[in-house]
């Protein structure tokens, strides 16, 4: 299946990056492995990156744990946050200060003038890339929203300090032939509605909250006993058709809706095993 990244699109990434100092890649908490873009790989060859995992107030915080602890012993820079509240940004800061120090203390070296430290962020459709780079400027600069791909063309943007920022459109990974990642990308947002059959991924996740957390169904449903099915959601939430039948559909929607507002809880989709 396309990652639906156009090739003049990438080639003008590559041309931006190439005097970017350092990457973050915007994951999301819930799913790191499964929101990874590998063109990340390719277009941040040779730059200092940093892993966010974004969204963490939505992951359950001893798995986020479990991440942050694997993403280390694997030597790779990472840092949770929650760029909606702005929990994790002390430590974010503190990092980008450290990086632009050692930048300039390696040009004084060299003889050359200390600049500012330039920075890009990456990331696949409705991580929060946006939505992080606007925490980093303390206003909203950049337009955000809960729907794929809503940044358009990148833009240099400056931040506090000696940082500046290079903001680009999300990413579509590869991992979309991997039905197991297409469900985890639909669950939290990351596909646009075609790309999927939202009835089947509905009743997948319900497949999982039904091993995982039960009791998180009953917070949204009303239903505190019995098999979790989208038939028993639609009939409690009155979601019928025209001819009294339940609409599937859109009990279907609002499961994913809820999942995706976190009312259903603090959940995480996928613990480390591989990265």
């Amino acid at each position: 299946m396309s990652t639906g990244v156009p090739k003049r699109q990438v080639r003008l990434l590559l041309n931006s990056l190439k005097i970017v100092d350092l990457v973050f890649e915007i994951v999301d908490a819930r799913c790191p492995r499964s929101t990874r873009s590998p063109l990340v790989e390719r277009l941040a060859a040779g730059k200092k990156q940093l892993l966010i995992l974004n969204k963490a107030d939505l992951a359950e915080p001893a798995a986020t744990e479990q991440w942050l602890l694997f993403l280390a012993r694997e030597g790779k820079a990472a840092l949770a946050v929650d760029s909606r509240k702005g929990w994790g940004f002390r430590e974010l800061w503190l990092y980008l200060e450290e990086a632009a120090l050692e930048l300039n203390q390696k040009l004084q070296k060299k003889g050359r003038r200390p600049r500012e430290l330039r920075t890009a962020v990456l990331g696949i459709p409705n991580v929060g890339k946006s939505t992080f780079l606007n925490r980093l400027l303390g206003k909203h600069a950049v337009a955000t929203g809960n729907r794929p791909g809503i940044t358009r063309g990148p833009q240099w943007v400056h931040l506090r300090g000696a940082v500046s920022v290079l903001d680009t459109p999300g990413v579509l990974p590869p991992q979309l032939e991997d039905e197991e990642a297409i469900f985890k990308l639909a669950v939290i947002g990351a596909l646009g509605e075609k790309m999927y059959n939202i009835e089947d991924v509905a009743r997948k996740l319900l497949e999982f909250l039904e091993v995982r957390c039960p009791e998180s169904f009953s917070r949204i449903s009303g239903i505190s006993a019995g098999p979790l099915s989208l038939e028993g959601l639609a009939q409690e939430k009155k979601f019928l058709l025209a001819d009294g039948l339940p609409d599937l559909h859109r009990a279907a929607g609002f499961l994913l809706s809820s999942f995706q507002s976190g009312k259903l809880g603090s959940l995480t989709l996928e613990l480390p095993d591989h990265f």
